[in-house]
C-alpha cells in the first residue's frame, strides 16, 4: 500500500488531472476534497534529509504548506507582500517563486489590486484552479 505522500507523488501538473479524477472517484470523494486531503497529508512534518552539501534539503511538504497557509492568508485578510513574507519568514523573491508555483502547479491565480490612486494595494484570488476553497479557508485561514 502506498503513503499518504505517495498519493500524490509530487506529481503537482495539471495534465495529470484525468488520473486525479479517476482516483478521488474511486474513493468517492470529488477531486478539491482529494487533493486538500492528500495535500495535507503530504505536508505532515517530516525529518528534514542532509543532501551531500550537508545543508538541509527543503522538503516540497514544506513549499506545499507555504503554498496553503498563503492561500488561507490572502482569502481571508488584505494582506501584502511584505505581510506574508514577515508570517512565513521569507524573502520577496521566495514569495514571488511561491506565487508562480501555485500558478503553475495548481492553478491558483493571484493578482495583486490597488485602489485607484493609492500606491498600496492587496492580493486577491481569481481563481482557486484545483484547490478547495472553503476547505483552505477553514485550515489556513487565520
Amino acid at each position: 500500500m502506498k503513503s499518504p505522500t505517495s498519493a500524490i507523488h509530487f506529481e503537482t501538473r495539471r495534465e495529470n488531472k484525468a488520473r486525479w479524477v479517476k482516483q478521488a472517484q474511486s474513493e468517492g470523494k470529488k477531486l478539491n476534497a482529494w487533493i486538500t486531503e492528500n495535500l495535507n497529508a503530504a505536508i505532515e512534518p517530516e525529518a528534514m534529509s542532509l543532501g551531500r552539501t550537508m545543508r538541509p534539503r527543503q522538503k516540497i511538504g514544506g513549499r506545499a504548506s507555504d503554498w496553503l497557509r498563503i492561500a488561507g492568508m490572502i482569502a481571508t485578510r488584505s494582506v501584502n507582500s511584505t505581510d506574508i513574507c514577515a508570517e512565513l519568514g521569507t524573502s520577496r523573491n521566495s514569495f514571488v517563486r511561491h506565487l508562480a508555483d501555485m500558478e503553475r502547479i495548481y492553478g491558483v491565480v493571484i493578482e495583486y489590486v490597488r485602489s485607484p490612486g493609492h500606491v498600496s494595494g492587496w492580493y486577491e484570488i481569481r481563481d482557486w484552479g484545483v484547490l478547495n476553497e472553503k476547505e483552505i479557508i477553514r485550515r489556513y485561514g487565520n
